[in-house]
């Protein structure tokens, strides 16, 4: 069962629907929410949701015995818009890890690790830290007139070509989190049996690069590196790297090699759990194994919590 409050108000024998959605492409969790709005039956109570008014929405679990609702998403009403045709009220609100994408910042990062910077950047725009995990990779860069979520993604991408491993941030009761992409939601499965309805998967080499060009300040080639079995498979996909003294050459350009691209996602009975960031096992006809969520839309309407997850594979489970 889900409910609503605006700046601690319960609003939810108004709300219509609710759509809760998140992507790694975007900063922060958005909600969007429609509710009953009647300007011609004057005994209708009208409520006044204003831009800049905070969103509460809860989960409270109705198979559990006295459980208590749980915050899933907080955030700031951004978009509102009115439609007279059927008598509502719409409303778009963002978690504020928005105003980590909208705040930009020049800083110098020297030798310092990516959770320090990602820590220096909340702190600038007033973000309390939750918990970052262990990443323990050590950066340098300058950032010009970057969006704060710029540079922290500059710096995931730099901790991933030392370690090769992803990482996500998100926010949860006003309080910034990173996990790994592989942290994997315990206790649940994705089954044709029990809770997916459909699934699709595709493989691409659209983006594929497997051979990069690496070029001094002059233009000049002073290597190649390549994927020799995908330029083998596929033919020469080529990028080109210019060397940066701040940065290790083989490391960074290794980074820019991309192979080919499995991408899969899943329609479903929906669980609070699945967002954006995190794993999950799929056991299904097509898709077997560890997936990554890369997207998630949740629909609640009617008391019926559906879900859209778009995936990307990770590993066998045996």
């Amino acid at each position: 069962m889900f409910s609503c409050k605006v700046n601690g108000k319960d609003i939810s024998d108004y709300v219509i629907s609710y759509q809760w959605q998140g992507d790694t492409d975007q900063a922060g969790r958005k909600l969007d929410f429609s509710i009953a709005y009647n300007m011609k039956d004057k005994s209708f109570l009208n409520l006044n949701v204003l831009i800049g008014n905070t969103v509460y929405l809860y989960f409270k679990d109705d198979t559990v015995i006295n459980a208590a609702p749980i915050e899933i998403f907080r955030g700031v009403v951004f978009m509102r818009q009115r439609n007279t045709n059927n008598f509502t009220f719409e409303f778009t609100a963002y978690d504020k890890l928005i105003y980590l994408a909208k705040s930009k910042t020049t800083r110098k990062f020297s030798n310092i690790t990516v959770e320090s910077v990602i820590t220096q950047v909340a702190n600038e725009m007033n973000i309390e830290i939750g918990t970052i995990c262990p990443i323990g990779v050590y950066v340098d860069f300058i950032a010009d007139n970057m969006s704060c979520t710029e540079i922290i993604k500059k710096a995931f991408t730099m901790a991933y070509w030392t370690n090769a491993k992803q990482y996500h941030m998100y926010m949860n009761q006003d309080k910034l989190y990173v996990v790994e992409r592989s942290e994997t939601i315990e206790n649940y499965i994705a089954s044709d049996l029990v809770n997916v309805e459909s699934t699709n998967h595709s493989e691409s080499i659209e983006d594929m690069i497997n051979t990069i060009m690496i070029v001094d300040s002059n233009g000049a080639v002073v290597n190649t590196i390549n994927n020799v079995s995908d330029l083998a498979a596929y033919g020469k996909l080529q990028d080109v790297y210019k060397v940066d003294p701040k940065q290790d050459t083989q490391t960074a350009a290794k980074g820019l090699l991309k192979t080919v691209s499995f991408k899969s996602s899943l329609s479903g009975i929906g669980n609070i759990q699945c967002i954006t960031g995190y794993a999950i096992t799929v056991q299904e006809e097509q898709l077997k194994g560890k997936f990554t969520i890369l997207s998630d839309r949740h629909s609640i309407a009617n008391n019926v919590h559906t879900m859209e997850l778009t995936l990307e594979f990770l590993a066998v489970v045996s």
